[in-house]
C-alpha cells in the first residue's frame, strides 16, 4: 500500500506558524494600565499558540517583557528610557510626545525587520502603533480599538464627562484615533478587533466591513486572585487607576472626605502610581491619617490589598470596560459605580450602580455600603 501524501495524515510534520511582530511603542514607564495588561494576554496566548513572537518597542518595553517573564524577542525603538513622572502637566506631556515620536522613528528606521509572511499586530491605535503597522510589509495585519475617543463635537462642547476643560488632551486623542483607523482601513487585509460590543458601530462608521471585525473581549486572570488567600479587613474602601479626570479623581476624594466626617476610624487604601498626585491634596483636605498609599506593588500584592478592603469605589466619568471591576468581584469585594453605558453587558447585576455623576447618591451609597460591610449584613440591592 501506497503512502498518502495527505499532510494531514497522523505522520505529516507540522506547519510552523507564522510569526506574530507586535508594535508596543505606548509603554513608557513602569506604570502599567488596563490596556498593558490587556496586551500581555494577548501576547501570552500567541506565544502559547506555538506562534513566534517578534515584539518592537523600547527600554521601558523591555522592563515590562522581563518582568511579565514574556520572551525578549525584541528588536528596541529608541535608545533608552525617559524618566517621568506622572506626565500630569502640559511640559511633561510635550516631553511625552517626543518620547512616542523618537520610537516611532526608531520603528520606521527598523521596518525591514518585519517580513512579509508576518503578522502584524499593534498593540495601540495611536499614531506611533499604527502608522509602522499600516506601512510594514506583513501581508496580515490586526489594530486594536481599546477605547472609543470622543467626538469632535463632544470635544468642542464637552458634552462627554472625560473631556477637561483645556480639551488638549481629548483633541490630541481624538486626532489620534482619526489618523489611525482613516489609515488602517487602506491595507488590504486588515483586521480590527476592538473588547466592547459598542464599539462595533463605531468602527463601521470608518468604513470597515463586518468581515473585517472580531470582538475579542476584555478579561482577566482569576488565577492570581485565587492563589492570594483571604484576607482580613484593614480597609473601608480601596480604589486604584490613573490620575485623569476620566477616572473621576474630584469624585473619588469628596468621597474620602465625606467617609471620614461620617464614619469613625474610616480608612482607605490606594493602590498604584498615584501617590506624587494624590497624596499633597489628601493632606490638604486633612484626610492623611485615613488614606494609605501602597506605591506600586506586585499582582499578587494588588489582590490582597483589594481583599484586605470591604468596598471598591469606581466613580469613573468614562470607561470602555473597567478591568478593575472585575478584579474586584473576583476578590470577592462589592463595587460602587456611576452606571456608566459600559457596565452592564458586562458584569450585569454584580456591581451596585447609582445614578451617572450623582455625587450625593454616590456617597450615600458608599456610606451605607462601608456601614453593612462593618456590621455583617449585605448590602441593599
Amino acid at each position: 500500500m501506497r503512502p498518502s501524501g495527505n499532510p494531514t495524515d497522523r505522520g505529516a510534520a507540522p506547519q510552523p506558524r507564522r510569526r506574530v511582530a507586535c508594535f508596543v511603542n505606548g509603554i513608557y514607564s513602569n506604570q502599567i494600565g488596563g490596556g498593558d495588561t490587556y496586551f500581555f494576554h494577548i501576547a501570552r496566548a500567541i506565544i502559547e499558540s506555538g506562534h513566534p513572537v517578534h515584539f518592537l518597542g523600547g527600554h521601558a518595553f523591555r522592563e515590562f517583557l522581563v518582568k511579565k517573564d514574556l520572551p525578549v524577542n525584541l528588536t528596541l525603538t529608541d535608545g533608552g528610557k525617559w524618566r517621568f513622572g506622572t506626565a500630569s502637566t502640559l511640559g511633561e506631556q510635550l516631553r511625552l510626545l517626543v518620547d512616542f515620536a523618537r520610537r516611532l522613528w526608531g520603528t520606521l528606521l527598523r521596518l525591514g525587520t518585519v517580513e512579509r509572511a508576518d503578522i502584524a499586530y499593534g498593540m495601540s491605535d495611536f499614531w506611533f502603533d499604527a502608522i509602522p503597522l499600516t506601512f510594514c510589509r506583513a501581508h496580515a495585519k490586526v489594530m486594536y480599538l481599546g477605547m472609543m475617543a470622543p467626538t469632535l463635537r463632544q470635544v468642542i462642547f464637552r458634552t462627554r464627562p472625560d473631556v477637561p476643560a483645556s480639551r488638549l488632551a481629548s483633541l490630541y486623542y481624538w486626532a489620534s484615533q482619526q489618523l489611525a483607523w482613516r489609515l488602517f482601513r487602506l491595507c488590504r487585509n486588515a483586521i480590527a478587533t476592538y473588547s466592547h460590543p459598542e464599539m462595533k458601530d463605531y468602527l463601521l462608521r470608518f468604513g470597515y466591513r463586518e468581515e473585517q471585525l472580531a470582538l475579542v473581549p476584555n478579561g482577566m486572570d482569576v488565577s492570581v486572585a485565587e492563589r492570594v488567600p483571604e484576607q482580613p479587613k484593614e480597609y473601608d474602601v480601596v480604589w486604584t487607576g490613573r490620575v485623569h479626570p476620566q477616572k473621576g479623581i474630584e469624585d473619588l476624594l469628596a468621597t474620602l472626605a465625606h467617609l471620614t466626617a461620617r464614619i469613625e476610624g474610616f480608612r482607605a487604601v490606594i493602590i498604584g502610581n498615584s501617590r506624587a498626585v494624590l497624596e499633597p491634596r489628601v493632606k490638604d483636605m486633612g484626610l492623611e491619617r485615613h488614606v494609605t498609599f501602597t506605591g506600586i506593588v506586585t499582582e499578587e500584592e494588588k489582590f490582597r490589598v483589594i481583599k484586605s478592603s470591604r468596598l471598591f469605589l469606581m466613580p469613573s466619568r468614562y470607561e470602555s470596560w473597567g478591568i478593575v471591576v472585575g478584579e474586584a468581584l473576583a476578590s470577592g469585594v462589592p463595587v460602587l459605580a456611576y452606571d456608566l453605558s459600559c457596565y452592564r453587558p458586562v458584569f450585569g447585576d454584580l456591581v451596585r450602580y447609582v445614578e451617572c455623576f450623582n455625587l450625593p447618591q454616590f456617597q450615600a451609597a458608599a456610606e451605607d455600603a462601608v456601614r453593612n460591610a462593618r456590621s455583617g449584613k449585605l448590602a441593599p440591592d
